[in-house]
């Protein structure tokens, strides 16, 4: 160590005059500033290594989030399909699918196609069938999800878990009430035909009477359509 390298390092540390220090002081001091400059390095390295893996981590989160979002949509569509009920939508002028009772009440009865009905028919039987079964539905919601997001459930977080498991509910729900809300609009619309047309209903008591027996007959006409149950 040279004179100059001494006396720099004295200034850096605060000491006295290098006259007054060995060069065994002067290198054991100049190894505690080494020491202190490494650990100083650590410290800032681990921070970033840290910070880069929980950013990373949440680039993940984000993406299998984006997956599973967009598996949930197909399987919603799925199921919208299995249900029959894209088989009585229409296209709309913007792109999207409308649902029009009108278009499939002729007469006071359900005038669907046969591709239609055939679809719809089945559907419905799958529908009430599925629905009856919450708990294998839901399994198998799961299943159709992550299999579209090309995901395997043991390595999701527990938070991924909590989130799709409510997201699941909420859309088997949706489809739910989708589907019963097609199969009570065309009940509703056959109501306002035997109003229009109440020949053949036989007597009620009073007005309220008639209404339930208009109710249960628009009902009757479904099931009898579809060949099956409707939803509750």
């Amino acid at each position: 160590m040279t004179e100059a390298d001494k006396k720099a390092l004295l200034r850096m540390t605060g000491g006295g005059r290098p006259q007054g220090a060995s060069t065994d002081d002067l290198q054991g001091l100049l190894l505690q500033v080494v020491f202190a400059l490494l650990m100083i390095f650590m410290i800032a390295y681990f921070i970033f290594v840290a910070s880069a893996k929980k950013v990373q981590e949440e680039q993940m989160l984000d993406l299998n989030r984006q997956k599973l979002v967009l598996a949930l949509d197909k399987v919603v569509e799925d199921h919208r399909i299995r249900y029959g009920l894209n088989a009585l939508m229409t296209q709309g002028t913007d792109g999207s699918r409308v649902f029009d009772a009108d278009e499939h009440v002729k007469g006071g009865r359900l005038a669907l196609s046969p591709a239609a009905k055939s679809a719809f028919s089945a559907g419905s039987a799958a529908a009430a069938s599925d629905y009856a079964n919450p708990a294998t539905l839901r399994d198998s919601w799961r299943t159709e999800v992550l299999s579209a997001a090309d995901l395997l459930d043991r390595n999701l977080t527990a938070d991924e878990k909590t989130w799709l498991d409510a997201a699941i509910d909420e859309r088997i729900e949706t489809v739910r009430l989708d589907t019963r809300g097609v199969q009570r609009a065309l009940a509703t619309r056959l109501q306002f035909a035997l109003i229009e047309n109440p020949e053949g209903l036989g007597e009620a008591a009073d007005a309220g009477a008639l209404a339930d027996l208009i109710k249960r007959k628009s009902l009757e006409l479904v099931k009898e359509a579809i060949g099956g149950e409707v939803l509750p």
